[in-house]
């Protein structure tokens, strides 16, 4: 569906909370949020925004959006280390149901790294959703695929992010997940150059 005003976004996500878990890609899914909801962005102890964990509410229609980094690697400046946990332990830690939303992405951070890292990492999430479908099979996962975006080849190019991508998309064929297909979007749009935030 396509929302063209605040009050459709409202009305789809009443009663919802969306966490957001992921690279900087799906941090930008929060900003865009709790700015076109006019979310309460509550900052909290010792969080950095870059990393978070970072919470957003709105108690009119109790909506609540969280976002919080994947564990290491990062390529940040800093951050507070006791702040980061794996995806795969917070998804764990979430009871799930028809009111929860969990999307996630996570690439950027490994492109350098060996796809054999990147594979073990998607695989633990893969079997933590399938314990959170056995639990609560009616909780929305959505994963957010890959971008283009214009980086140095060697280290955060497009091949290395597109290897990435093919894992992920292979890791969890079959389950029962939404896809949003970044790398595709990014990859057709013609009006702006690639970035690594579109």
């Amino acid at each position: 569906r396509h929302f063209s005003k605040q009050s459709d976004w409202r009305n789809c996500l009443k009663g919802k909370t969306l966490h957001l878990l992921g690279d900087s890609t799906i941090r930008q899914w929060y900003e865009h949020f709790v700015k076109l909801l006019n979310l309460t962005d509550t900052t909290l102890p010792d969080a950095i925004h870059q990393t978070g964990p970072l919470l957003a509410t709105d108690t009119i229609d109790n909506i609540t959006i969280t976002h919080r980094s994947h564990g290491p690697p990062l390529r940040c400046g800093w951050t507070r280390t006791f702040h980061l946990r794996y995806v795969a332990n917070v998804i764990d830690e979430i009871q799930g149901g028809p009111d929860d939303v969990i999307a996630i992405t996570i690439w950027a951070h490994f492109v350098s790294f060996t796809v054999d890292i990147y594979r073990e990492r998607m695989e633990a999430i893969r079997a933590v959703i399938q314990r959170l479908h056995q639990r609560s099979p009616e909780t929305l996962v959505v994963i957010k695929s890959a971008n283009t975006g214009m980086g140095n080849e060697l280290v955060a190019g497009d091949w290395l992010a597109h290897r990435l991508d093919l894992v992920m998309r292979e890791i969890f064929s079959g389950m029962k997940v939404v896809f949003v297909d970044a790398w595709e979007m990014t990859t057709a749009q013609q009006w702006h150059p690639d970035a690594l935030h579109p």
